[in-house]
């Protein structure tokens, strides 16, 4: 399973949540969780397809489920959120969602 973060480049929100999410050990969290894949949605072979929904919501993020065309949104996270509050909220909501 991989964690994925749509962004758009240029983005000072997109940027800093990137920082703070490449801090994180997510193999301490989730022992399944293989990486974390950005996806810009201004790439234009995306953009015209399926992420076109983003446009207005960067960042988002969501996580990739066992079949790869499954994509589960997380609910959108607040910008200033600290490093062990932005890991406790990936911890909650993920766990939500392995639950289901």
């Amino acid at each position: 399973m991989k964690i994925i973060i749509f962004v758009r480049q240029g983005c000072c929100i997109c940027g800093s949540l990137k920082n703070k999410l490449a801090k994180i050990k997510l193999s301490e969290l989730f022992p399944n969780l293989e990486e974390l894949k950005e996806i810009d949605i201004d790439r234009f072979d995306l953009y015209k397809d399926k992420y076109k929904k983003y446009n207005y919501e960067v960042p988002v993020i969501a996580v990739e489920g066992i079949r790869s065309e499954e994509i589960i949104e997380l609910p959108r996270i607040s910008p200033r959120l600290k490093d062990d509050q932005l890991k406790n909220w990936l911890q909650k909501n993920i766990s939500t969602i392995l639950e289901k």
